[in-house]
């Protein structure tokens, strides 16, 4: 037969003791836990009335990043935020719709931020290649063209009036190469050409389309004639140009007023005209 053991009162008490113990820790642990979720809450409903989940009004909260041409002043401008402005009422497609619109941006990214409240705007630019020179300047009259207003272009053929760029960094430089004559209908061809041109080994600094028939580029060794643009010629013509650089650069040779590479397998070269006094000198 088993014999089972009787608690003596001693450790019935003791026993008494513990779980009363147990019971306080619990109630302890679950007082805590009601207060924590309150506080919680109550700390949560503060932060969202508080005036720290705002903008406030600090526009340096705007931290504006990716841009070279533009400065930092004249992108939060464009935003057009208002001061205090809750972070929850900022709709960041309304500002890179206004960016893409409003500037020279082809893609912007917005984001907010809570901890520490600020706006993150993230763009990247229609960096200009070339400055435009109008060919027929008419500064009050009509739509902005670029035959009529200086302006930039950049490497997609997208065209801009300088006078609408607001906002240029001072630190950024214009681009040195120069086009005259350049229309909308040669938006399409522009890619194309500007790449070529990099690959020259001889320095450009000016492209004259004004006559359709005949595109002119200024070069390092002098003025050159292309006849009409063809992009599948313009590098053979362009392959010729270091093979005649001694044309201008020798100092005996008589001075060259443009050379035609019209067609490329025959050259020709157009000299400038002596003065009479000096041709009927002896």
């Amino acid at each position: 037969m088993t014999h089972i053991a009787t608690p003596s009162p001693e450790e019935l008490s003791q026993r008494r003791r513990s779980l009363r113990k147990q019971r306080r820790v619990r109630n302890l642990q679950n007082i805590w836990r009601v207060l924590a979720i309150c506080g919680l809450a109550i700390g949560a409903f503060g932060l969202m009335r508080n005036p720290f989940w705002l903008l406030l009004r600090h526009p340096n909260q705007v931290i504006i990043d990716g841009n070279e041409m533009l400065t930092d002043a004249s992108i939060r401008e464009l935003l057009a935020l208002e001061y205090p402005q809750r972070i929850f009422d900022i709709e960041p497609e309304a500002l890179i719709e206004r960016l893409s619109t409003q500037a020279p941006i082809t893609h912007a990214q917005v984001n907010r931020q809570l901890f520490p409240p600020r706006v993150e705007v993230v763009v990247q630019e229609r960096l200009p290649v070339a400055v435009t020179v109008p060919s027929r300047p008419s500064p009050t009259e009509g739509a902005p063209t670029p035959t009529s207003h200086p302006g930039l272009i950049d490497a997609a053929g997208q065209w801009m009036v300088q006078t609408e760029v607001v906002g240029l960094n001072h630190e950024f430089e214009a681009p040195k190469l120069l086009v005259r004559g350049f229309h909308q209908r040669y938006q399409r061809q522009w890619p194309a050409l500007y790449q070529t041109l990099q690959t020259s080994s001889i320095n450009i600094h000016e492209v004259d389309w004004r006559a359709p028939n005949n595109l002119i580029l200024h070069t390092e060794i002098g003025e050159i004639h292309f006849g009409v643009y063809d992009p599948q010629q313009l590098p053979e013509q362009l392959a010729l140009l270091p093979q005649l650089r001694s044309l201008t650069s020798a100092p005996k040779m008589p001075a060259v007023d443009y050379i035609d590479l019209a067609n490329p397998q025959v050259p020709a070269v157009k000299l400038s005209e002596l003065p009479l006094s000096t041709a009927d000198s002896p």
